[in-house]
C-alpha cells in the first residue's frame, strides 16, 4: 500500500518509514499539512497516518479537509495525546483510529491492515455488486474485474471508480473532465494526463494486449469507451419447410413450362 505520513518529527518519520518499508508498504514522510495535500489530493492514497500536533494546520482540521477533497481511504492518528475528547474528536472529524504514541510498530501494522481490509471490502458496496457488460464482469464489493475463460484482476479504489463510471456507461464516449469528476471529484486541481495514466494502467490489467485493447477505446479528442467486443459464433442459416416448398414449386413450375 501506498502509505502517507503526516508528522512534524523527523525522527518519528524516519521510524515510521522503516517500519512500513520492512511489512512491505510504499511510506511517503512529510512533516506539515502543506505536504499532505501535496502527496494525498489527486493520488492514489491507500492510507494515511498523520500526528495532531503540526506547524501550519490543527491536525483535527487537516483530517476534515481531506475527507472534505474526497479522500476517502483509511486514516488514522499518531499522536502523544492522551486525551479522550481528542480521541472523540479525531473520529468525528473522519479518522478511522487514534493511537497513542509510543505503540508497538507490529500493533500499528495490524490495526492499519485490518481497516484497509474493510475500506477493500465495504467500498462502494452500496452502489451495487455487479457490473455486467456482455463477457466483462466488475465486482465492486470485491474489487475486482473479470472476463469469461480469464483470472480476476483485483483493482485499486481508485481504478475501480475510473472504470466503473466507464461501464455504467458502455458505449458512450466518457470525457476527461468527467472521468477526473467522477474518479477524484470537483476540487481536483492535477494534471488531466493521469486519467491517461491510469487508463494505462486499467489497459495492463483488462487487456491481453494493452497496446490493441478490446474493451478500453481511445475517442480522439473525445474521451475514452467502454466497448466489449461481440464474442458470439456465428451460426449457419438452415432452410426452413417454407424454404423446400418454395424450391419444389419453382421445381414444378420449370417442369411445366419445359416438359
Amino acid at each position: 500500500m501506498r502509505v502517507v505520513v503526516v508528522d512534524p518529527d523527523s525522527a518519528n518519520g524516519r521510524f515510521l518509514r522503516f517500519v512500513l518499508t520492512d511489512a512491505g508498504h510504499d511510506a511517503v514522510i512529510t512533516h506539515n499539512a502543506a505536504g499532505a495535500f501535496t502527496n494525498i489530493i489527486g493520488i492514489e492514497t491507500d492510507a494515511v497516518l498523520m500526528e495532531a500536533d503540526l506547524p501550519d494546520l490543527n491536525g483535527f482540521d487537516l483530517c476534515k479537509e481531506l475527507r472534505g477533497y474526497r479522500y476517502n481511504g483509511p486514516l488514522m492518528f499518531l499522536t502523544h495525546n492522551i486525551d479522550t475528547r481528542d480521541k472523540i474528536k479525531a473520529l468525528n472529524y473522519g479518522a478511522d483510529d487514534y493511537l497513542v504514541k509510543p505503540f508497538d510498530p507490529l500493533e500499528l501494522l495490524a490495526r492499519l491492515d485490518t481497516i484497509a481490509r474493510r475500506f477493500r471490502q465495504a467500498d462502494y458496496q452500496g452502489l451495487g455488486t455487479v457490473l455486467k457488460v456482455k463477457q466483462a464482469e466488475l465486482s465492486i464489493g470485491e474489487l475486482t474485474y473479470r472476463v469469461h475463460g480469464r483470472e480476476p484482476e483485483l483493482l485499486t479504489p481508485t481504478e475501480m471508480r475510473m472504470l466503473e463510471c466507464l461501464m455504467r456507461n458502455a458505449q458512450i464516449t466518457i470525457s476527461r473532465d468527467t472521468l477526473i469528476e467522477r474518479t477524484w471529484g470537483f476540487n481536483f486541481e492535477g494534471d488531466t494526463n493521469r486519467v491517461d495514466q491510469y487508463i494505462r494502467r486499467l489497459r495492463k490489467k483488462i487487456e491481453v494486449d494493452p497496446h490493441c485493447p478490446e474493451f478500453l477505446h481511445t475517442v480522439r479528442g473525445m474521451g475514452y469507451v467502454f466497448r466489449a467486443p461481440d464474442t458470439r459464433v456465428p451460426t449457419l442459416e438452415m432452410p426452413t419447410l417454407t424454404d423446400f416448398k418454395v424450391a419444389e414449386a419453382s421445381e414444378e413450375s420449370r417442369k411445366l413450362r419445359y416438359g
